[in-house]
């Protein structure tokens, strides 16, 4: 099984010595687990979909927390997450150079929302260009999404080699799409990327309602499982994301796995996560 774990810069407002302390505790776990693939999301200030279930607190640069966790673990590969749409072209390119230099992999991402007029670029139109600069090109998939299996072969087309889910908490539109996104590469010729597929651990009631206020859909029979005993909450969440994990291994090489720990309080959580998966799955990095 491939695996990436993906972890949220600390806010912008901590100081030096305690962004280093989260840079070298995600480091740790890193080595801990045997981790060799870190993805670090830009974290942007979502307006489109209402008032937040949780505030929203500026990041450190997710290039610059990068920087910080290779200082500790050196051969940990860092994946950086940018949100295209936000940058005019210049500024695209300036930001590709100067990451290029330190990293090899990128997640190229959308907008928020199809409605809003963005200064950038859509993340096709930003491979074009990123491939000159990085070697690694990755996007967004979003398995409840309009045609996302023709969208994830035209984003193929145009060089990507993974995808990454959005957080997922059931595995029938998740396989679907997969399968749909694999007769069409097979009917156009085109080798199919492998898709990881985000699980993400909750230990309250508000990680749930923050999950749903992103986007993520929650089948009502999950969230009555997960909800029914406060004091369980996380326990039957990890047994949810091993239950979804044999599932989707099921899928073979077409599949990977990424682990998101989403809200700050659920980072050992999802590292535990993690653990529990291996010990259940042949296990391998990306």
């Amino acid at each position: 099984m491939d695996l990436i774990f993906t972890v949220i810069p600390p806010p912008a407002e901590w100081d030096s010595t305690k962004v280093e302390r989260k840079a070298f505790e995600v480091g740790s776990i890193a080595k801990l687990l045997q981790i060799s693939y870190l993805n670090i999301p830009e974290v942007i200030e979502e307006k489109s979909r209402g008032k937040r279930v949780v505030p929203y607190r500026l990041k450190v640069d997710n290039a610059d927390f990068g920087r910080m966790v290779k200082r500790f673990t050196p051969d940990l590969e860092v994946i950086l997450d940018k949100v295209t749409v936000l940058l005019p072209e210049k500024r695209l390119v300036d930001w590709l150079k100067r990451n290029s230099q330190d990293f090899q992999h990128v997640i190229l991402v959308g907008g928020e929302s199809s409605l809003i007029k963005y200064p950038g670029l859509d993340p096709i139109r930003a491979a074009n260009i990123a491939r000159k600069y990085f070697k690694n090109l990755y996007g967004i998939a979003i398995f409840t999404r309009e045609n996302e299996p023709q969208r994830l072969l035209a984003k193929t087309r145009a060089g990507m080699k993974a995808f990454v889910s959005q957080i997922v908490l059931e595995h029938e539109s998740a396989i679907s799409v997969i399968k749909e996104y694999h007769k069409l590469c097979k009917e156009s010729g085109i080798q199919p990327a492998k898709i990881f597929i985000s699980l993400a651990p909750v230990s309250r009631r508000k990680d749930l309602e923050f999950l749903k206020w992103l986007g993520v859909y929650v089948p009502a029979d999950t969230e009555n499982f997960l909800l029914r005993d406060p004091k369980l909450i996380e326990k039957r969440s990890i047994d949810l994301i091993e239950k979804l994990t044999k599932k989707f291994l099921k899928l073979g090489s077409k599949v990977g796995i990424n682990v998101e720990h989403v809200m700050y309080n659920n980072l050992q959580v999802a590292a535990y996560a993690i653990h529990r998966i291996r010990e259940q799955n042949s296990w391998k990095s990306l």
